[in-house]
């Protein structure tokens, strides 16, 4: 908070851009609560799938639900948005299915399947867990983006979920040793599927 040396904690309930608000978690500590009443601004640090993403906030009210208070504020006009990554990746719609087959050093193979894309990396839900680490690397990464053509490279773990529930293993990784005619097809197809996004929204969309 403007002027406030402590770092306060909090988590994100749900985010309404239709409404234009947030609903935040109760602060961490009474002091910090009271702060927020009395300085109704301050400029939340946040993470996401490893991403870490900076905003200001204006409290608009707080509420209370079983004894716990709820802070809705203004949905911030910008977000900075830390990204790490070499190119734009765009997710990959459920009526598009691009199955990937990769390889570890003992040639057990890992199948699964790409949720996100971009010319330099993707997002992979594994069909069974894997045991492996980040900066790890597959020696044998197979792309198939289309029946006529498949990509064939490695890849370098850059990400890997950390939820322990039993939904699938979600893995990050940039693709290693791709050459020039390989990073074209991967570029094409980044931006048919942009296009595709594009026809399915709302013409009204701003």
């Amino acid at each position: 908070m403007p002027g406030v040396p402590e770092i306060f904690f909090s988590a994100i309930l749900s985010v309404n851009p239709n409404q234009n608000y947030i609903l935040l978690d109760e602060i961490n500590s009474p002091h910090g609560h009271e702060l927020l009443l009395i300085h109704k601004k301050f400029n939340i640090l946040t993470k996401i799938d490893g991403i870490e993403l900076q905003f200001s906030g204006n409290l608009i009210n707080a509420t209370e639900k079983n004894g716990i208070a709820i802070y809705k504020i203004e949905f911030p006009e910008s977000v900075l948005y830390l990204q790490k990554r070499q190119s734009f990746r765009i997710n990959i719609g459920l009526g598009t299915s691009i199955p990937i087959k990769l390889k570890r050093e003992d040639g057990i193979p890992v199948y699964g399947r790409i949720i996100n894309l971009s010319e330099t990396g993707a997002g992979i839900m594994l069909d069974t867990p894997c045991s492996i680490q980040i900066s790890d690397i597959f020696p044998h990464c197979e792309l198939r983006i289309s029946e006529e053509l498949t990509i064939k490279c490695q890849l370098e773990v850059c990400y890997i979920s950390t939820d322990k529930t039993n939904d699938p293993q979600r893995v990050g990784g940039q693709f290693i040793g791709l050459d020039g005619s390989q990073q074209r097809e991967l570029r094409k197809l980044v931006l048919k599927l942009q296009r595709d996004l594009m026809k399915r929204l709302p013409k009204n969309t701003a």
